[in-house]
C-alpha cells in the first residue's frame, strides 16, 4: 500500500516576520538596495574643473578623429586623455572619502549684537599612506549672521598631521533659529581636472536671542513697592506670623480665613503665605501688527517701517528687558504671547528669552486683552507687564477689566499713551513705563 501525497499546506515556518529578509523578486534584499541608493544619493560625484571639460573634449576629438581618418595614434592619444580623466576621479574620491570635521566652542544660544565663535577641526583619517592634501574648507552661515572673519580657509591635512583649523567669528544680527553650517571641504584632484564639493559636517542650530537694555526706570519708580528678591526667594520653613491677608476667592480652603480681620473689615479675608505661594511675573506681549504701525514718528521713518517691522523689534527687545528685571525679583516668569504654535512659556529668564526669538507680528493675532486671561496662576505679589505700541482708550479699558485681581498691572509702550489711555491706567492702579523707539526713556 503505497502512501497517498498530501496536498495540504506544508510546516508553518517557526521565524517571526520581523526578522525575515525583505526580498525582491529578483533575490536582491530591499534593504541593501535602500542602502546603495542611499550611498549615491548622498555620495559627491566629481565634477569637471575648466581644464578637465578641455582634456575631456580634446580627446574625444582626438579619439573621433583617429577612427574616422584610421589614425592609430590619434586615438591612442585621446584614449590616454580619457585615462587621466578617469585616473583623476579615483585620487579625487580616495582623497575626499577620509576628511572629518567637527566644531568645537559654539555656543547654542547667542544674543543679538554677541559675537558667534566656534573653531572647525578638519582631519584626514587615511594611516598609513604617505603625503598630504590642500583644500578648502568652507563654513555656511545664515543671513542670522554677519562674518567678522572669512568663513573660507585653504588648510592641509594628512594622517601624520595635526588637525587643521578654521577660526569662525560672527555677529548675530537678527533674531531666530537659524543654522550654522554645513561644513563642506572641496578636493581636487593632483592635475586639476577634477573636483568633489562634500559635506564634513552637519548644519547645526543656534538659538538668537533678543539682546536687553538697561531699563533704570524699572528699578526705581515703577516697580516700587513691589516684592523683592530677597522676599520671593525666602526658604519655605515660615511660621505663621509670615503670612499676609487677601479677600477671600472661591475655591480657597476655609480653613484659612482670618475671622477677626474678616469681621472687622467687613468681608472674608484669608491668610497666605508668601513661602507657599512665590510671587510670579507675565510678560505679556502684543503681536498684532496693527499696534506698531503708524506711530507718529517721523516721516522718513514711518516709511522706511510700513510694515511696523522695525517697531515690533523694539517691541521685543523692551519684553525681554522687562522680563530681566521682573526675574531678578520673583521667582518665575512667564511670556505669553498670541503668536500661533508658541506655547506659553513660564521658568527661567533664559526659558524666556528662547520664546522671545520665536515670536513673529502677525495681522491675525487677538488684541492683548483676549490674551490676558491666559496668564493665570498669579498670586498677590505677582505682576503682569504689558508690551505693546499703541494702545487706545478703548483697549486700556478692557485691559483693566479683564486683568486678574491678584496681580499688578504694568503697562509698557513704546510710544506715550494719550491723556485719556494714561488716565484708564492711573486710575486702575496700573504702572507706566514709556521706552521709545529711539531707546530715550521718558
Amino acid at each position: 500500500m503505497t502512501d497517498r501525497p498530501t496536498h495540504g499546506p506544508g510546516p508553518r515556518s517557526t521565524t517571526p516576520p520581523s526578522a525575515r529578509p525583505n526580498v525582491s523578486p529578483n533575490g536582491l534584499s530591499t534593504d541593501l538596495v535602500w542602502r546603495v541608493l542611499r550611498a549615491v544619493r548622498t555620495t559627491p560625484f566629481p565634477r569637471p574643473t575648466t581644464r578637465g571639460w578641455t582634456v575631456l573634449a580634446v580627446g574625444i576629438g582626438l579619439v573621433g578623429a583617429g577612427l574616422v581618418a584610421t589614425t592609430s595614434i590619434a586615438v591612442t592619444a585621446g584614449l590616454l586623455l580619457v585615462v587621466v580623466l578617469m585616473l583623476g576621479i579615483v585620487v579625487a574620491l580616495a582623497g575626499a572619502a577620509p576628511i572629518r570635521a567637527r566644531r568645537r566652542g559654539g555656543r547654542t544660544v547667542v544674543q543679538t549684537g554677541e559675537v558667534f565663535r566656534e573653531t572647525v577641526e578638519v582631519t584626514g583619517r587615511m594611516v598609513g599612506l604617505p603625503g598630504s592634501s590642500r583644500l578648502l574648507v568652507r563654513e555656511r552661515l545664515d543671513d542670522h549672521f554677519a562674518a567678522v572673519s572669512d568663513p573660507v580657509a585653504i588648510v592641509e591635512v594628512g594622517a601624520h598631521l595635526p588637525p587643521a583649523r578654521l577660526e569662525v567669528e560672527a555677529i548675530a544680527v537678527r533674531r531666530g533659529r537659524p543654522v550654522v553650517g554645513p561644513t563642506s571641504v572641496r578636493v581636487e584632484d593632483p592635475f586639476g581636472l577634477l573636483r568633489i564639493d562634500r559635506m564634513v559636517a552637519p548644519a547645526e542650530e543656534v538659538v538668537v536671542v533678543p539682546r536687553t537694555t538697561p531699563l533704570s526706570a524699572i528699578d526705581t519708580g515703577v516697580l516700587a513697592g513691589a516684592v523683592s528678591a530677597e522676599e520671593g526667594r525666602t526658604g519655605q520653613g515660615g511660621s505663621a506670623d509670615d503670612s499676609e491677608l487677601r479677600v477671600y476667592r472661591p475655591g480657597d480652603p476655609m480653613r484659612r480665613v482670618h475671622w477677626g480681620q474678616s469681621a472687622r473689615r467687613g468681608e472674608l479675608h484669608v491668610r497666605q503665605t508668601t513661602q507657599a505661594q512665590p510671587p510670579e511675573a507675565a510678560v505679556l506681549l502684543d503681536v498684532r501688527r496693527a499696534s506698531y504701525q503708524q506711530l507718529d514718528r517721523d516721516t522718513l521713518a514711518e516709511l522706511s517701517d510700513m510694515g511696523g517691522d522695525a517697531a515690533f523689534e523694539h517691541a521685543v527687545v523692551v519684553a525681554a528687558s522687562v522680563a530681566r528685571v521682573l526675574a531678578a525679583r520673583t521667582s518665575r516668569v512667564a511670556l505669553v504671547t498670541d503668536d500661533s504654535g508658541l506655547d506659553p512659556i513660564a521658568g527661567e529668564l533664559a526659558e524666556v528669552l528662547v520664546g522671545l526669538a520665536d515670536v513673529r507680528v502677525r495681522s491675525d493675532a487677538r488684541a492683548v486683552s483676549e490674551v490676558l486671561p491666559d496668564v493665570r496662576g498669579r498670586d498677590a505679589h505677582g505682576m503682569t507687564a504689558v508690551v505693546t505700541g499703541r494702545c487706545t482708550a478703548e483697549q486700556a479699558a478692557a485691559l483693566v477689566a479683564r486683568m486678574p485681581g491678584a496681580t499688578r498691572g504694568l503697562f509698557v509702550s513704546i510710544v506715550p499713551p494719550d491723556a485719556a489711555t494714561r488716565g484708564i491706567l492711573d486710575r486702575a492702579g496700573w504702572r507706566i513705563l514709556v521706552v521709545p523707539v529711539d531707546g530715550v526713556l521718558t
